[in-house]
């Protein structure tokens, strides 16, 4: 059961991640200052650095609290549907029009460090592993095959993904690409 000195703790540490999150979105990660943020919320430096050690953990925590979000509303997005090669296409179609309106960020930091989206995936936790845990249900539902095996292509699928966003970040529509996607996927899976 949790207490109420741990749902205080709770609370200021969603404070503080909503208040850095406007930070980390609109000047990026260098820019961004935890004494700015910490006069924002009328709290000291190291009540911020209680929480979150480093501004690299603010950050990652930060990370992982939209990556959460936006795996959530993905898997809402996505189970309307039971057809699991509709649900991968479903999970494109969701991460590129995620992309779309998060642009602005998410090719700022791609840009400012070209190694973003695989910096992320050498963390000790993980913050794709729930999207990359429903990711590899349905490909098991598509194909039988071990949890690991399956979780190894939720990890490929996502990086075929990444990597259209990443050679499309000035012009390419990314909508027209989806079935291109697909057909790569789906023939590494031998589907």
């Amino acid at each position: 059961m949790i207490n109420m000195n741990q749902k205080v703790d709770e609370f200021k540490k969603k404070l503080i991640l909503d208040t850095a999150s406007e930070y980390f979105k609109t000047l990026g990660y260098e820019k961004t200052q935890i004494d700015r943020i910490s006069k924002d919320l009328s709290i000291g430096v190291g009540t911020i650095y209680g929480y979150f050690a480093s501004k690299e953990g603010l950050f990652m925590a930060w990370l992982k609290y939209v990556i959460d979000n936006a795996s959530a509303e993905m898997q809402e997005y996505c189970d309307v549907e039971t057809n699991p090669v509709q649900k991968l296409k479903m999970i494109v179609e969701y991460k590129i029009k995620y992309f779309e309106k998060n642009k602005t960020t998410i090719k700022g930091y791609m840009q400012n460090n070209q190694l973003f989206l695989r910096g992320i995936s050498r963390r000790k936790e993980h913050p794709m592993a729930k999207a990359y845990n429903y990711c590899a249900g349905i490909i098991k539902d598509l194909k039988p095959m071990e949890d690991n095996d399956a979780y190894l292509l939720a990890v490929i699928f996502d990086g075929i993904i990444n990597s259209y966003i990443e050679c499309s970040l000035e012009n390419d529509n990314l909508f027209e690409k989806q079935d291109e996607i697909m057909e790569r996927f789906l023939r590494l899976v031998g589907v």
